[in-house]
């Protein structure tokens, strides 16, 4: 037995003063008070005992192993296949009382079989990370499987190929707490393997530079190989080498190409080869130059809804770019790149005039993550399918731009009905991107709701060879309830136009606001008997305009028509994905408030580099509306006090919003004047980063699955950039984005660290700032880093040295050929413990009463014969109430009345001898002459046991 806090155990020395104090005196209570007193010291020390955490040790010749089993990728799936044989034949051996787990390990580890001992091992489910082994986590995990009382053995099956954690002190550990380690080593033969251990480029170059990118390859045996090198997923290099065994360096002449961050991607691809994971490793530089523009803008001469024809809206605003010496480069928005490394080549980029309908989802989150993450620089031009009117509202682009797309002025607009009659045909159940093209449809309409005023009035119409009001025209008081309405729009049948055309035009010409507007939305053709006339009548007597969006191919050709009819827009997409945006447009439309067409000088209301060395502006003659955001900073404004010119900070970079345009449409004279320009020039440079004239220097370890990153900061002088308050925001392969927050650790140096989660480039903008925030305090840097793929595919040999260390340290061996002496009983079993101190709780709780009844209840000898005639009277009372006399047939009945007459008859008949005569007493008799010879001894025992109370009361009072 042990005690788990003996300190308790000085509570004991209480208990002599606990006798001495309680011993009772001479006198007729002295056994009670005695029993009481040994009661109390029993109930005493049960509760020291208990508190002292008394256990009682127990010992057994019990076996209970731990089956670690390596399923990494280095381990072959034979190899796999055998360690799980091994394992199934040695739970055969088990004996009765021995128990069994079993591990799973790669990167992790993961309980396959906790410990049980059943002797069979079912199919295997766990599914634990292959990329690296890490058999550190696997003994830990282990370890804390073992059951108490039990002898410990650990059984490791693996090729010993560590790539992260410490196995050693893992195995240390186990040997501090009796745990045996028996290893099963597996050597992995290789046949032929080539794998790139280094990719090394110029950190910086200069576009046009010729350089040697150094590919270092390792091969176990003599090869044929093709090397690749991809840049911006383009091939710029491809050729074969033969490779020797060992290790080689390849130099292959490249030539920098565009300034900006550039990615090389190496790719060799062996005749024979047993891992693809490591035959790629990536790198990049940095091409010095002039900064990078790009600017996206529709194609000249396309037609933009409502029938106009897109005038030139660049020309002017590229050649002073150029001219300002900037590297320009000029895309339609669908090639507006889609992944943060090609971005990130670009300083800034330019919006002229582009409606969010030209670009997808993933564009747009690609550009806002470029500003917000990388640092990179936005500038959006206006126009007549730009902001507001070109669907930006809900989008990333309006997140990332300083104005909402909103006017939040409700009297400078019109009040609105606007009517959505949606196509809920069965050919509506088609998907885009996984979604069902009447789910967006259903999407846009509700966008469209958020953008509408409460005083602002709604319907919705669904029709498929039928139509019915799902939303009947109200007001925007409860949206809520309007978007659940619109949810629940569900597939129908065919398709019936006009029965959604007839169902609006007898309700919306008699509602009382400004502005009537329809927008429908079909993908099917239906019969056009009766359409035009119906729209015709309904623009000209009561001014209500139509729009419409032709989803698809099949749409009906005559939408274009019928919009041309009603005085609205037509819009055709073949992507059911940008049907929000669509709505929106004419949602904003519909308010006729948006696009202001009036002249004007704008009006300054704070100063700006932007505006540096020019007093005055010219007019503008046009402008989309909207809204500053809170903290944007608005430079120009119109009359009306919209916002014309405004910058904000956008995560790390910066955004510039010019709501007029750039072209002689509303910015003709400015187009004329010497400001143009400037103007441009330095809107576009106010978006670049500029950092602090600063060197820095970034080194980043892998520790496991995470990384450290330090950063050392100095001045071109070379002191200490110290008091800096650095942040890095790091944008993995895949597009996803970290902000980490750095501490400083030393002088110039702070430290950080980050979860890789993928093979490739990591771009990491660094950014710094002092206390006070100024610009002239700060520096920004944005660099890469390349993670490599993981070491499990770097080690292409097995190391059973690292088993056969484990297992001397933890006092093991290496497994016997036959797997039933791995449950072999030559291990001494650790003791068991077992805590009694809810035992002895329990012992004290039953004596406590049983102390009490001592002390305070006075029972006699009469009381316990009393106590025992009370239970022989129950007893007999219930004996004759159940006592139940038989039923007797009346013959019976008969027969036993005529044996009672006899016996009445008939004289008793005597013995002889007088000497055996016995009276015999009958209960008439008998019990009234018992009574009487009893009551006398009654009365004299109860008057003797009331002499002895009064006696021994007067005994107390002397």
């Amino acid at each position: 037995m042990r005690f788990t806090s003996p300190l308790f155990l000085l509570l004991l020395l209480f208990l002599p003063i606990t006798v001495w104090l309680g011993y009772p005196a001479a006198g007729q209570s002295r056994k009670r008070e005695l029993t009481s007193l040994i009661l109390r010291l029993v109930i005493v020390l049960c509760l020291i005992l208990a508190i002292s955490g008394l256990e009682i040790v127990q010992s057994g010749d019990n076996l209970a192993v731990v089956f670690l089993v390596d399923v990494s990728d280095s381990m072959p799936q034979q190899a796999v296949d055998a360690e799980v044989g091994y394992i199934r034949e040695a739970l055969q051996s088990m004996g009765v009382d021995d128990q069994a787990a079993v591990i799973l390990f790669g990167a992790d580890a993961l309980v396959e079989r906790p410990m049980s001992a059943l002797n069979e091992l079912a199919e295997i489910t766990s599914v634990p990370i292959t990329n690296q082994t890490d058999l550190a986590e696997a003994i830990q995990l282990g370890l804390a499987m073992f059951p108490s009382g039990f002898a410990k053995r650990m059984v490791i099956l693996s090729d010993g190929a560590e790539t992260t954690g410490n196995a050693a002190k893992a195995a240390e550990f186990a040997a501090a707490s009796d745990v045996q380690i028996v290893v099963v080593p597996f050597v992995n033969q290789i046949d032929a393997e080539a794998l790139v251990t280094e990719v090394d480029a110029p950190t910086h170059l200069r576009s046009g530079e010729k350089f040697d990118l150094n590919v270092s390859i390792q091969a176990n045996q003599s090869m044929q190989a093709t090397v690749r090198v991809f840049s911006q997923s383009e091939m710029i290099y491809e050729g074969g080498h033969d490779l020797h065994k060992g290790l080689q360096t390849l130099s292959l002449p490249l030539t920098a190409q565009d300034p900006g961050f550039v990615t090389y991607q190496v790719q060799v691809t062996p005749q024979q080869d047993a891992f693809y994971q490591n035959n790629r490793l990536d790198t990049f530089s940095q091409v010095e130059g002039p900064p990078r523009i790009l600017v996206v803008a529709p194609p000249e001469g396309e037609v933009i809804p409502g029938g106009e024809v897109r005038p030139d809206e660049t020309s002017l605003l590229l050649a002073s770019l150029t001219s300002a010496g900037f590297d320009v480069k000029m895309i339609a928005p669908n090639l507006l790149p889609a992944d943060l490394p090609t971005l990130a080549q670009y300083n800034s980029v330019v919006l002229v005039d582009v409606p969010a309908r030209q670009l997808d989802r993933n564009q747009m989150e690609t550009l806002q993550s470029y500003v917000r993450d990388l640092g990179g620089g936005l500038v959006a031009v206006g126009g007549p399918t730009s902001y507001g009117v070109g669907g930006y509202y809900g989008t990333p682009l309006e997140d990332a731009l300083p104005v909402d797309m909103q006017i939040k002025d409700e009297k400078r607009r019109p009040s609105l009905t606007i009517v959505f009659i949606i196509d809920h045909s069965g050919s509506m159940s088609e998907t885009s991107g996984g979604v069902t093209k009447l789910e967006l449809a259903k999407e846009a309409a509700a966008r469209s709701v958020e953008l509408l005023f409460p005083n602002d009035h709604v319907g919705v119409i669904a029709f498929d060879d039928t139509a019915s009001w799902v939303v009947p025209i109200t007001d925007l008081q409860n949206p809520a309830d309007i978007i659940n309405a619109i949810g629940t729009i569900q597939i129908g049948g065919g398709t019936d136009i006009y029965a959604g055309l007839l169902a609006m035009s007898k309700v919306l010409p008699d509602d009382p606001s400004k502005a009537k507007h329809v927008i429908l939305l079909t993908d099917g053709g239906a019969d056009i008997t009766g359409i035009p006339e119906l729209v015709k009548k309904l623009y000209e007597e009561n001014g209500i305009t139509l729009s419409t969006v032709g989803v698809g191919n099949d749409a009906a050709p005559f939408l274009k028509d019928i919009a041309a009819i009603g005085g609205g827009r037509y819009h055709f997409t073949n992507n059911a994905s940008t049907i929000a945006t669509i709505f929106t447009e004419e949602t904003t439309l519909a308010t006729r408030a948006y696009i202001v067409e009036e002249s004007f000088f704008p009006t300054l209301v704070n100063s700006s580099p932007i505006l540096a060395n020019i007093t005055e502006v010219p007019q503008l003659h046009g402008y989309v509306a909207s809204s500053a955001k809170d903290l944007a900073q608005v430079i120009l404004e119109s009359e009306k006090g919209d916002p014309i010119l405004a910058t904000w900070q956008y995560g790390l970079g910066k955004s510039v919003a010019f709501t007029s345009d750039a072209t002689g449409r509303w910015a003709r004279d400015w187009a004329r004047s010497e400001i143009f320009p400037t103007f441009w020039v330095q809107a576009v440079r106010y978006t670049i980063n500029d950092s602090l004239n600063s060197a820095l220097q970034m080194n980043i370890e892998t520790q496991g699955e995470n990384a450290s990153i330090t950063l050392d900061a100095r001045d071109r002088a070379g002191g200490f950039l110290n008091g800096y308050q650095v942040e890095a925001s790091i944008v993995a392969p895949n597009g996803e984005a970290q902000t980490v927050t750095f501490t400083q650790t030393a002088p110039g140096r702070y430290e950080s660290a980050f979860t890789p989660t993928e093979q490739g480039i990591y771009l990491i903008h660094f950014s710094g700032t002092t206390d006070s925030g100024s610009e002239s305090a700060s520096f920004a840097e944005t660099t890469g880093w390349a993670l490599s793929y993981s070491p499990e595919y770097q080690r292409i040999e097995s190391d059973p040295d690292l088993l056969l260390r484990l297992s001397a340290l933890a006092n093991g061996q290496v497994a016997s050929p036959l797997p039933a002496d791995v449950f072999k009983h030559d291990l001494k079993a650790t003791r068991a413990t077992q805590p009694i101190a809810p035992l002895l709780l329990l012992i004290a709780a039953l004596l406590l009463p049983v102390d009490i009844a001592v002390r305070r209840l006075i029972v006699t000898k009469t009381d316990l014969i009393r106590l025992r005639e009370w239970v022989q009277q129950k007893t007999t009372l219930r004996r004759a109430q159940g006592e139940v006399p038989a039923q007797t047939s009346p013959q019976m009945e008969a027969l036993f009345s005529a044996k009672s007459r006899v016996r009445d008859n008939v004289p008793v008949t005597r013995v002889d001898s007088s000497a055996h005569e016995v009276p015999v007493e009958t209960d008439s008799v008998s019990r009234p002459e018992k009574e009487a010879r009893e009551t006398p001894s009654k009365v004299e025992e109860s008057t003797s046991t009331t002499s002895a109370l009064l006696a021994r009361k007067k005994n107390i009072r002397k």
